[in-house]
């Protein structure tokens, strides 16, 4: 690989401009939407469309020019000698960032549709605990973009500790696994529907604000149920049909193309229709992993599982990395790699005091405080034996719901691991090497301190996890060892 022309200050393919110009495009659109809807909602005399005309002309000259000018002055390049990255940027304010390789946690390969059409890659540059967004360049080739990712993780150290064999110029290769569109289809049927139905109630609201729904669709075919007149089936089927459509449509454009292949340099992750994403994941980097499934995808063996980076306090979803449709075999072929070490039978598991389900139920019980709010602003006649029989059904189903979930929840430790299970319909395990953690706390409001309870919190650059309600002896007991094992390592989480 000749990587020496990084080296030097390089600019992205030229092809680059078309994403620059779509870009500064979109944003004028944007923000002068109202403008295009009057333009085509009203009558207009020839006077005012040549206007239009000519002012449409001149704003795409400038966002033409504009886009020229910002692909010519966005510059980066590698400095070995003071060990940064380096990227200039900016037409009106001129803008320097500067990268210490010992900062970069993550580079990642992305690439959204219009990016696969003109055949470029973007590469983004994550740096942990930064309160800046990664740094990305939109436009490279795929070559020059696989050989910065490469450089810089070379630089950046995240290639510590592994060493690589290659064979015919590539890394040998373990084990592989891609997710079929079976498999795709499979998955988004046993996915979380409740995510359908909010992703289609966001979708009809943009349409009936943004775009005047109502002025297009008759009264006859928009659905405003009422006490008077309830749903029928048909329409409760079509309801239903549209969230399992949408929810598997989401499941395709989210995980379309998944691919795993596990080498000597580490596992390689690609997915996605809409924004490709293409990521090399060191086990030493994952702060803690969740594996998630319900029933559905537990007998079709399909586990989710979930890998935490070290995270941005202002973006901590952009480390999140999510993998479905995982079967069991390939599920401990994954963790076999991200634990050195394997995970032992746990010494200890501590229950949280049965407090918790009054807590719980006390909070589940505050939204039918809304009831009487709701009916004053609706107008609605409800009458007694209606609100009671609502109250008593959300009562058995609220009561129900949080005694399982308080029986669910377990914190196990090891010598080397911490497992928090929890979950009713979805179980969740999270697991936490202990050496990763950066602290433990703990909470006492005053309602606990009669009964000697406390809240324990771990803390990783990956996110918090929580156990609530416990026992303050046991808790401080633990503290006290997770503290220990963090102090006596000599092993880097960075």
């Amino acid at each position: 690989m000749n990587s020496s022309n990084f080296h030097e200050p390089q600019r992205q393919s030229k092809i680059g401009v078309i994403l620059v110009f779509g870009n500064s495009l979109y944003h004028l659109l944007k923000n002068l939407w109202f403008l295009v809807i009057y333009f085509f909602m009203n009558e207009l005399d020839s006077q005012t469309i040549i206007n239009s005309t000519i002012g449409a002309t001149i704003i795409f000259i400038l966002a033409f020019a504009y886009s020229i000018l910002y692909f010519w002055r966005f510059v980066f390049y590698i400095d070995p000698k003071t060990e940064e990255f380096v990227l200039q940027k900016g037409v009106i304010n001129s803008k320097t960032i500067s990268l210490p390789f010992h900062k970069i946690q993550q580079v990642n390969l992305k690439r959204n549709l219009v990016q696969r059409l003109i055949g470029v890659y973007s590469v983004l540059i994550d740096t942990a605990g930064s309160k800046e967004k990664e740094v990305e360049i939109k436009a490279l080739s795929r070559i020059k973009a696989e050989q910065l990712a490469e450089l810089l993780i070379s630089y950046s150290r995240l290639e510590e500790n592994i060493k690589e064999v290659e064979i015919e110029g590539k890394a040998a290769i373990d084990w592989h696994f891609s997710l079929n569109t079976f498999q795709l289809l499979k998955l988004g049927l046993i996915s979380n529907y409740i995510r359908g139905l909010l992703l289609l109630i966001t979708f009809y609201i943009t349409l009936k604000d943004q775009f005047f729904l109502n002025k297009f669709i008759p009264p006859e075919f928009m659905m405003e149920p009422s006490l008077d007149s309830p749903l029928s089936v048909w329409k409760i089927i079509l309801l239903l049909l549209a969230i399992i459509t949408v929810t598997v449509a989401d499941t395709f454009i989210k995980y379309y193309g998944l691919r795993l292949k596990k080498s000597n340099s580490g596992l390689q992750i690609e997915m996605g229709l809409r924004k490709n994403k293409k990521v090399s994941l060191k086990a030493k980097r994952v702060q803690t992993i969740e594996i998630l499934n319900n029933p559905f995808q537990q007998k079709l063996d399909l586990q989710k599982v979930k890998f935490f980076l070290a995270s941005s306090p202002n973006d901590p979803e952009k480390s999140i990395i999510t993998i479905p449709g995982i079967s069991q075999e390939l599920l401990s072929k994954v963790l076999g790699y991200m634990h050195v070490n394997p995970i032992k039978k746990q010494l200890t598991q501590i229950i949280p005091n049965k407090l918790l389900i009054f807590k719980k139920i006390s909070v589940g019980f505050l939204p039918l405080l809304l009831i009487p709010i709701i009916s004053k602003f609706y107008n609605l006649d409800l009458s007694l034996k209606w609100v009671i029989i609502t109250i008593s059904i959300y009562s058995v189903i609220l009561f129900g719901y949080q005694l399982l979930y308080y029986r669910s929840l377990r914190l196990s430790f090891s010598e080397e691991f911490i497992l928090k299970n929890s979950g009713v319909w979805e179980k969740k395990q999270q697991y936490l090497e202990i050496w990763k953690l950066q602290a433990v706390s703990m909470s006492q409001p005053l309602w606990y301190r009669k009964k000697n309870l406390v809240n324990l919190i771990f803390h990783s650059a990956g996110g918090d996890v929580r156990f609530e309600l416990i026992d303050r002896n046991k808790a401080e007991s633990l503290m006290d060892y997770v503290l220990y094992k963090i102090e006596s390592t000599s092993k880097g989480w960075m």
